[in-house]
Formats: structure tokens, C-alpha cells, sequence
């Protein structure tokens, strides 16, 4: 019973080492793809202008069979 509790206890701790190298070393490598952009802010108006453009343009036809 002694033995099946030290493997146990051997075994957590070796799932939470584990657990904690692989935080942080993906913490890591998500930290140098980032890119910072704290200096710009972002206004409604930019979001209204950006969702503008991925829809179709007053001026642009659409054939019925493009729709379905």
C-alpha cells in the first residue's frame, strides 16, 4: 500500500512538472509571434470600414445564381 502511494505521489509530481514546461515554453513562443501594436489605437470607424470591405460594393452586380 506504501509503494502505490509513493508511485502515485511520484506520478502527480511528474504530471505537474510536465504541465509547467509546457506552459512555459509555449507562453514563449506566443510571446515572439505577437506583435504590439499598444501604439495604435482603433476607432469605430475603422472596424464600420473594415467589415465594409469584406462585404460587396454599392456599384457591384450579383447574379442571382451566385447567391445560392
Amino acid at each position: 500500500m506504501n509503494k502505490k502511494i509513493i508511485s502515485l505521489l511520484f506520478l502527480l509530481i511528474l504530471m505537474v512538472s510536465i504541465t509547467a514546461t509546457y506552459v512555459y515554453f509555449s507562453q514563449k513562443d506566443s510571446g515572439e509571434t505577437q506583435y504590439d501594436n499598444s501604439d495604435k489605437t482603433v476607432n469605430d470607424a475603422d472596424v464600420a470600414n473594415e467589415i465594409d470591405d469584406m462585404f460587396l460594393e454599392e456599384d457591384d452586380e450579383v447574379e442571382i445564381g451566385d447567391i445560392v
